[in-house]
């Protein structure tokens, strides 16, 4: 690990340096050199012992931004290499020292902000006594819980846990990605934390996923009731508070944290919720109203149809070992419908009765 970090700090310093010698005209390496030693040696005057490898990396990566953006951005190459020769050097050194300097300050304060806001709701004590588990694989890592519960973390993710949860709650802070599966207990809530958002549940199993791009979170439910909603707003019973979402097996919400909103859906795969009879979804002559019951029981789902004439048309084909939407996609080959999802429905639009049957059968 620490060649990597060696490594990767050797290619910053090599990207600097050749902006120092594009701008720089006649400007010998030594004093190039002399220039990266004062940003590299503010790097080590701060106290980052207690940031992991990939804290470090990323803000290794943010300061190198941070710099390309102020020094090559910002400025066209020509006017700033005639404004630097009439500047004297030991000026440009102290001017690109602060600068640096700075900059790794504002990251420093960027990050520890980034980090503080996942902990806002706890006091210092309670985030000081909470375990910490990353998963530093290549692959998925699967953490056991005291109370039975199973998380399943993607790579890159962190999970912040108390040894003990408490008599009446159960929660845990997530950064990154992870599937929970947890263990039911009506009187204890369990409670995660990430981003803006806590998701809530009793005993059930979701995914929690985050953008790194855009920050947007979304969380999918696999089985069971969630409840997710503003982690300013959390109570630790399981109830919504205002503004929250409430979600059932299938569903997701995408909760977008600059405008504070909430976008629901149906997740990509769905599942089934109740295991259907062999033979359940064999269909020969059933009216499409049928073949819609027997999928929203099966998925939990609700499926509208908006055209009320093709309610009876008749459906021939076999779609057991079809995915919900296949299935659906089927439906609208043999009666020309369309199917869209609109928020946590799926709306069949257009169609027509016709005697085509499918090739399956």
């Amino acid at each position: 690990m620490k060649r990597i970090i060696r490594v990767k700090m050797e290619k910053k310093t090599k990207g600097f340096l050749r902006i120092l010698q594009r701008y720089m005209d006649g400007s010998s390496r030594n004093e190039e050199k002399q220039v990266m030693d004062i940003w590299y040696g503010s790097i080590e005057r701060e106290n980052i012992s207690d940031l992991d490898s990939e804290d470090k990396n990323q803000l290794e990566d943010k300061i190198w931004a941070g710099i390309q953006k102020e020094i090559y951005f910002k400025n066209e190459p020509e006017a700033v290499s005639n404004k630097l020769r009439y500047i004297p050097y030991l000026k440009f050194v102290s001017a690109a020292s602060v600068l640096l300097v700075l900059g790794f300050l504002y990251f420093i304060s960027d990050l520890n902000r980034s980090r503080s806001s996942l902990f806002k709701n706890i006091s210092s004590q309670e985030q000081a006594a909470l375990l910490k588990i990353e998963n530093t694989g290549s692959s998925q890592s699967v953490i056991r819980l005291t109370d039975g519960s199973h998380v399943t973390l993607e790579k890159g993710a962190k999970l912040y846990y108390p040894k003990l949860f408490s008599a009446t709650s159960r929660k845990v802070y997530l950064e990154g990605n992870a599937f929970f599966n947890i263990s039911k207990n009506p009187q204890k809530p369990f409670l995660v934390f990430s981003g803006d958002i806590v998701t809530k549940v009793l005993g059930t199993s979701f995914t929690v996923h985050t953008n790194i791009k855009s920050g947007n979170i979304e969380v999918a439910v696999l089985t069971g009731k969630v409840i997710v909603e503003k982690a300013d707003k959390v109570k630790e019973t399981f109830d919504a508070g205002t503004g929250g979402v409430f979600l059932t097996p299938n569903k997701k919400v995408i909760f977008l944290p600059e405008s504070e909103k909430y976008i629901t859906g149906i997740v990509d795969k769905p599942v089934f919720v109740e295991k259907p009879d062999a033979g359940a979804f064999v269909f020969e002559e059933t009216s499409l109203i049928d073949v819609i019951e027997k999928l929203e029981k099966a998925y939990g789902v609700e499926i509208k149809l908006e055209n009320g004439s093709i309610a009876h048309c008749p459906i021939t084909a076999d779609l057991s070992n079809e995915s919900l939407f296949v299935k659906l996609e089927i439906i609208n080959a043999l009666l020309n419908t369309k199917s869209q999802v609109r928020d946590t429905t799926i709306l069949l639009t257009g169609g027509a009765c016709n005697s085509f049957k499918s090739s399956q059968t």
